[in-house]
């Protein structure tokens, strides 16, 4: 029980903690800095994934149409809409019909599979393929900022950009999604500064278009798209000059739903991928797959598994050490049970709503990885209201 506990313990610590910390450390001897250098502008295709989106495409559209770049189109990729998505993005083809276009798709088969019929149905070729979804707002430079990144960099195959979360000064789940959020992009960083990072968000990714692959529709297009690159021989970058800015879910159900299919889908395209992967990922991208992935979708486990086996030791070993381990992890938890219920806990807000939203996501995690291994997959997209 006692090795039970220890194992555990550890395999959370390093997660969370220790690589992160070895990541920067390494980064150190390894630090590759991107090069941004003004160059001719390659064809870019933006690609805007929108299931009922009529709130926010008008917005994004808008958006798009004022950033700084000459040589791009916009389609909208508009799955099984039932609202007024496609109402409104005709409006913008009619004026603006060399910028924007629609394409529909009406399986309700969800977003991979309709990315799947729009990439084989291209009545254009394109140099780079940019990703970002419908609530996602981007920077005037961006695109000179990918074409000039991909220009840059024959190695690279794949770039994400800096995600901003606009709500973050909200309470509840904003603040916390956008707490981890800039961690999460501390790890990418130092991954990306070592060599490749270990998945693309959905947000803002660009790939070459000539690395695009056809997906299994149960699986994460990003994550496979992203991962892929990597498969067939390029690096994954972050850049930091490559900004969007999002709204967060602000309701815990909406973004603990949101995680369990993102983990499930994960977790599929990880099945789908590891044979490719083991056959053509570096060693140092094997540990950092399976230290920022394959054990953080694992961590809801050793979490189980280390209160449960130090709730037996409190009662059963006479050991100062294990009490107050004991203690530590039930106030932790408590804590967050408490956030969740919304009882003030005045200057342990804080730490009360990071408890929350630490146990929510990796419970969130465990329960999609279960059932990928189950068997479900998870296809049908369903956003967070509160984001839009």
């Amino acid at each position: 029980m006692e090795l039970i506990l220890i194992t555990s313990l550890i395999v959370l610590i390093y997660v969370y903690f220790l690589y992160p910390v070895l990541l920067r450390f390494f980064s150190l001897f390894t630090e590759q800095k991107l090069r941004s250098l003004v160059a001719e502008e390659s064809k870019i295709l933006i690609i805007v994934p929108a299931h009922n989106e009529d709130k926010v495409i008008q917005e994004k559209l808008d958006n798009h149409l004022k950033i700084n770049y000459k040589n791009y189109h916009i389609v909208v990729l508009a799955d099984t809409c039932t609202d007024k998505t496609e109402e409104i993005v005709n409006s913008y083809t009619i004026n603006e019909p060399g910028k924007i276009s629609l394409y529909s798709v009406d399986d309700g088969l969800g977003k991979t599979n309709a990315i799947n019929k729009l990439m084989a149905n291209l009545e254009e070729k394109y140099d780079i393929l940019v990703f970002s979804d419908a609530n996602v707002y981007l920077a005037e430079d961006s695109l000179s900022e990918i074409n000039n990144q991909f220009n840059s960099n024959e190695k690279l195959g794949c770039i994400a950009g800096q995600l901003t979360y606009i709500n973050e000064d909200s309470s509840g789940a904003a603040q916390s999604n956008g707490l981890y959020w800039r961690y999460e992009e501390f790890i990418k960083k130092y991954e990306s500064s070592s060599g490749s990072m270990m998945g693309a968000d959905g947000s803002i990714f660009a790939v070459k278009a000539t690395l695009y692959r056809q997906l299994p529709v149960h699986v994460l297009d990003d994550f496979s798209t992203s991962i892929g690159a990597i498969c067939q021989g390029f690096e994954l970058k972050i850049s930091e000059k490559i900004k969007a800015y999002e709204k967060g879910a602000e309701s815990t159900g909406e973004e603990f739903a949101r995680k369990v299919r993102i983990s499930n889908r994960s977790y599929n395209s990880f099945k789908h991928l590891k044979p490719e992967i083991l056959k053509t990922f570096s060693g140092v991208n094997i540990i950092k797959l399976y230290s920022h992935k394959v054990l953080r979708w694992y961590s809801f486990l050793f979490m189980l598994l280390a209160y449960v086996t130090n709730l037996a030791l409190f009662f059963t070993a006479d050991n100062s050490f294990y009490d107050f381990l004991f203690l530590s992890q039930s106030v932790f938890y408590t804590l967050g049970f408490l956030s969740f219920k919304n009882i003030p806990l005045y200057k342990l807000n804080k730490i009360g709503s990071v408890a929350e939203y630490f146990t929510m996501a990796n419970l969130a995690a465990g329960i999609g990885v279960f059932q990928s291994i189950k068997g479900v997959q998870t296809i049908v997209w369903k956003k967070a209201d509160s984001t839009r």
